[in-house]
């Protein structure tokens, strides 16, 4: 019978045998995340940095890496990271505040018990902030535009995403995906029911209604910029990349001042200001 199998397994073609092996090399590899292995797979110092605490693990899917059971710092505050993504496809090229920055950090902010993802926009590295709504929210189910200017949510140039989670990679995960998802770390896979619903979908009560803001507006600079555009004279016009810090504080502001509106109360007192909406004609757009 050995012989048998040596030569059935001689004469299997030889593309068929190198196609096996592609197979297997593109499962997702996890290892602990320890110094030796955060350096050689983030390929920056300044990322491995602002990774805090001992432990954790490192899961790499192609230009995808995930690191998980540790907190993320920004210049700012350390936040208690639930997952942490480097997205190749996503990081903006040159050299600027953006150097070492995750592309997506999510987790739940503990004042106010709401879901919070920051999210790297993959064609212009901008980056963005959202947070996530329960379905007793009053405002779950609204779209963006249709939230009234005088309810209390002042955030970076104004709200301009609002969706239900979004559906993930089924049976298996899969982490280019899941780098530029929004949807709850700890409830996946989404179950979704058809139904005459505005958004065409319904989920189940546990799951999230999403708002969100970019950094893209006219007074932001974009870092993937396109020769001759707006944005690409952002050192000209005295744009400011809005860095991990200020998109962290932004999206703790927002998921502040929700928990607010879902008591019935004041907003609290903001840490900083946003820009005025004055100064950017556009108003809308970007999503990660």
């Amino acid at each position: 019978m050995a012989k048998n199998t040596t030569k059935s397994q001689a004469l299997v073609p030889a593309e068929r045998r190198q196609t096996a092996v592609r197979r297997k090399t593109a499962t997702p590899v996890v290892v602990p995340a320890t110094v030796d292995t955060l350096l050689p797979i983030l390929g920056s110092e300044f990322a491995a940095e602002k990774l805090i605490g001992d432990g954790g693990d490192v899961t790499r899917e192609g230009g995808v890496v995930l690191v998980s059971g540790r907190a993320y710092a920004t210049r700012e505050c350390v936040v208690p990271a639930e997952e942490i993504f480097y997205d190749q496809a996503a990081r903006p090229g040159g050299t600027g505040a953006w150097l070492g920055e995750a592309d997506k950090v999510s987790w739940r902010d503990a004042a106010s018990g709401y879901d919070c993802i920051m999210l790297r926009n993959t064609d212009n590295g901008f980056l963005c902030g959202y947070v996530g709504i329960p379905k007793d929210h009053p405002l779950w189910g609204w779209d963006a535009n249709a939230v009234p200017p005088d309810i209390g949510i002042d955030v970076h140039g104004g709200l301009t995403y609002s969706r239900l989670c979004e559906e993930g990679p089924s049976p298996t995960r899969r982490l280019a995906v899941e780098a530029r998802r929004i949807c709850h770390v700890t409830l996946r896979p989404a179950v979704y029911h058809p139904v005459e619903h505005a958004t065409d979908h319904r989920v189940e009560d546990s799951h999230a209604w999403w708002f969100g803001f970019s950094c893209d507006h006219a007074y932001d600079l974009i870092p993937n910029a396109r020769p001759n555009s707006s944005g690409s004279k952002s050192s000209e016009l005295g744009r400011i990349y809005r860095d991990d810090a200020y998109v962290v504080r932004e999206t703790v502001a927002l998921a502040a001042q929700l928990r607010a509106i879902a008591e019935g109360g004041a907003a609290p007192a903001r840490d900083g200001a946003p820009p005025p909406l004055g100064l950017d004609p556009r108003r809308g757009g970007g999503r990660g």
